[in-house]
């Protein structure tokens, strides 16, 4: 169903519109332009209010509070802004995230995906336990208690290039075990 065409104004209609115009557009557009900022979209939202205006079938309902059908009818159309503007910003979001690989998963795969997490864990779990004690060790303490190279090496008794060394042996043994996973 369409919207009926609005008959042209009559030259009363039309003088009491322009004069309402003149009347408040100053304050209407300040009013806008504190609550959206941008002096652009303010002025977007001032015209569309006088167009909602210009549009009604008739001004008789709307002559004794003119003033509130124009800052209300504002307030609506700022706030159906921000809702615009807010869900381009999710979708946006959303598509970065879907793009960036994380956003593959389908919550209707859950199960598979707990089954992958618990199966990656285990394996994670056995090749710390099959890592020499110092490896282990200077490994832990680096991702978990995030001491440096220099407190680990004071730690368990050896150079800080060692310590360099068994971090990055234990990190490629792990890589290597979930590399080799089926």
């Amino acid at each position: 169903m369409g919207v009926a065409a609005r008959a042209p104004l009559s030259p009363a209609e039309a003088q009491f519109a322009q004069e309402l115009f003149e009347a408040h557009k100053l304050t209407l557009y300040r009013y806008l332009k504190r609550v959206l900022v941008s002096r652009e979209d303010a002025q977007e939202i001032l015209q569309e209010t006088y167009l909602r205006f210009l549009r009604q079938p008739s001004f008789d309902r709307l002559r004794h509070n003119a003033r509130a059908y124009l800052f209300q009818t504002a307030t609506n159309l700022a706030y159906d802004f921000f809702r615009q503007r807010s869900l381009k910003s999710i979708e946006t979001e959303a598509d970065l995230f879907n793009a960036s690989g994380m956003g593959s998963p389908r919550w209707s795969s859950w199960p598979e995906l707990a089954l992958q997490g618990e199966q990656t864990r285990a394996i994670i779990m056995q090749a710390l336990a099959d890592l020499p004690v110092a490896v282990r060790t200077a490994l832990l303490q680096h991702r978990f208690q995030e001491l440096t190279h220099r407190e680990i090496a004071r730690r368990i008794g050896v150079s800080e290039r060692t310590v360099e060394r068994y971090i990055k042996d234990g990190l490629s043994q792990i890589a290597a075990r979930l590399g080799a996973r089926p």
